[in-house]
C-alpha cells in the first residue's frame, strides 16, 4: 500500500510539473505573441521560420537594388527628354534659318545656340549621387568635355559605353544604365551634328543649315530611342517590384502561421492547463493528506 502511495504521489508530482511548464510556455506564447521562443519549442517551425526569414531578407536586398535601378534610369529619362528638347529647339532655329537673309539674325542665333550647346554638353554630363549617368561604367570620370572655343566635343578616352548591373532577383542580373554612345555617338554624333548648325549659323551659311536638317532629324530619333529604351527597363522594374512586393506578403503571412501565437486557441489551451493543474493538486493533496495552501 505504502509504494503505491508514494508511485501515485511521484506520478501526480510529474503531472502538476508537466502541466506548469506546459501554462508556463502557453504565458510566454500570450506575452511575446509568438509561439516560437526557443529551438526547443519546434526544432521543424524554427527551421521553416529561418527559411522564410532568409528569403525575406533576399527580397528586401533586390528590392533595394530595383529602386536604385529605377531612381538611376528614371534620372537617366529626364535627362534624355531634357536633351531631345534642346535638339527639337536647335532643328526649328536651324528650318528657321534656312529662309533667313539677315546676317545680324544669324548671329544672334547663333549667341543661342553657345548657349544651347553648353547646356546640352552639360545635360550629357549629369551625374545621379555623385555617378555619371552617361559615363558608361566609367562613373567618376566627366563623358564629354566641350571645347572652348565650341570646335568639338571630347569623349572620355576610356569610353562611355560600359554597362550598369545589378542583382535584381535570383539569378536575374539586369542593366540599369543608357550609355553615352547609345545616346549621343550610336548612329550619329549627336555633339557634332549640333555644332555644325552652329557653324553654319557663325558662317551665315542658310544652304549648309538646310543640309543639316537630316541629321538633325536622326539625332533626335536616336535620343529619343534611348529614352524608350529607359522608359521599357522602368516597366519592368516596377513590375518585378510589384511581384516581389505580392512574395513579401506571401511569406510573412506563412512565416506568421509557423512563429505566431493563435491567440484564441492559446487562451483556450492556457485555461484548459490551468483547470487541469488546480484538479491535480486537489488530487495530489488529498492523496498525501494535505492541503493545497501548505502544498504550495
Amino acid at each position: 500500500m505504502r509504494i503505491t502511495q508514494d508511485y501515485s504521489i511521484q506520478s501526480l508530482l510529474s503531472q502538476v510539473n508537466s502541466t506548469r511548464e506546459r501554462i508556463s510556455t502557453l504565458q510566454r506564447n500570450l506575452s511575446t505573441g509568438k509561439r516560437l521562443n526557443q529551438i526547443s519549442d519546434d526544432p521543424s517551425g524554427v527551421e521553416t521560420a529561418m527559411r522564410y526569414r532568409s528569403l525575406l531578407k533576399y527580397n528586401e536586398q533586390y528590392q533595394k537594388n530595383i529602386k536604385d535601378s529605377s531612381e538611376f534610369l528614371t534620372f537617366t529619362s529626364n535627362a534624355l527628354q531634357n536633351s531631345s528638347d534642346i535638339i527639337a529647339t536647335i532643328k526649328e532655329l536651324t528650318i528657321q534659318g534656312i529662309d533667313s537673309s539677315s546676317n545680324d539674325e544669324f548671329d544672334a542665333v547663333a549667341e543661342q545656340l553657345n548657349e544651347l550647346v553648353e547646356e546640352f554638353v552639360e545635360t550629357a554630363n549629369t551625374r545621379f549621387k555623385g555617378r555619371f549617368i552617361f559615363g558608361g561604367s566609367n562613373v567618376s570620370t566627366t563623358p564629354f568635355t566641350l571645347a572652348p572655343d565650341f570646335s568639338s566635343v571630347s569623349v572620355n578616352p576610356e569610353g562611355v559605353d560600359g554597362e550598369l548591373k545589378a542583382e535584381l532577383g535570383q539569378g536575374n542580373i539586369d542593366r540599369y544604365n543608357i550609355t553615352g554612345q547609345e545616346a549621343y555617338l550610336e548612329s550619329i554624333d549627336v555633339f557634332q551634328t549640333i555644332l555644325d548648325v552652329r557653324t553654319a549659323f557663325m558662317n551665315h551659311d542658310a544652304a549648309a543649315l538646310d543640309t543639316l536638317i537630316p541629321d538633325m532629324d536622326n539625332a533626335l530619333d536616336q535620343v529619343l530611342s534611348a529614352n524608350t529604351k529607359a522608359g521599357a527597363r522602368i516597366n519592368r522594374f516596377e513590375l518585378l517590384e510589384t511581384q516581389f512586393q505580392g512574395e513579401d506578403i506571401r511569406l510573412k503571412e506563412f512565416l506568421s502561421g509557423v512563429q505566431d501565437t493563435n491567440e484564441p486557441e492559446a487562451i483556450v489551451n492556457l485555461q484548459i492547463e490551468q483547470t487541469a493543474l488546480q484538479t491535480a493538486l486537489q488530487t495530489l493533496a488529498q492523496t498525501v493528506n494535505i492541503s493545497i495552501i501548505d502544498f504550495i
